[in-house]
């Protein structure tokens, strides 16, 4: 349950955010209003309700999980599609300012704590899906 809720938390907290050299996006709002949007992307905005859908699997799959061992292998692939999309796409995205890199010499990406929330959500997501699996059958 715990990785349901860390999974839950990311879609609503920072995943990337890009700062530039003046120290702030709003300078950007005056000049170019969509690309300061782009300075701060959540959950939401990186990928939609995807982590609010896998929090719920992941929960009933926790649920499931005192009863059936196959439960176990269904957290464990929740757990690694969630580090998959954290590690291979928003990580990256974390370490490259993009667009605004491109028009913004001093801009510099860096990772938020959502990104930090779907890494551990997903890790405990396969912990758990592993400990299930060490439980003997029903």
């Amino acid at each position: 349950m715990l990785a349901a809720l860390l999974l839950l938390a990311s879609q609503f907290m920072t995943v990337v955010s890009v700062d530039v050299a003046a120290g702030s996006c709003e300078a950007l709002n005056d000049t170019d209003p969509t690309l300061a949007e782009r300075c701060v992307q959540g959950g939401f905005e990186r990928h939609g309700p995807a982590f609010a859908l896998l929090a719920a699997a992941v929960l009933a799959m926790a649920l499931w999980a005192e009863r059936s061992r196959s439960a176990g292998l269904g957290l464990i692939a929740l757990g690694a599609v969630a580090l998959g999309i954290a590690l291979l796409s928003d990580l990256p995205a974390a370490n490259e300012a993009g667009v605004i890199g491109r028009d913004y010499a001093g801009a510099e990406a860096r990772p938020g704590p959502g990104l930090w929330l779907e890494v551990a959500g997903g890790a405990v997501a396969v912990l758990a899906g592993l400990l299930g699996l060490r439980r003997p059958p029903p």
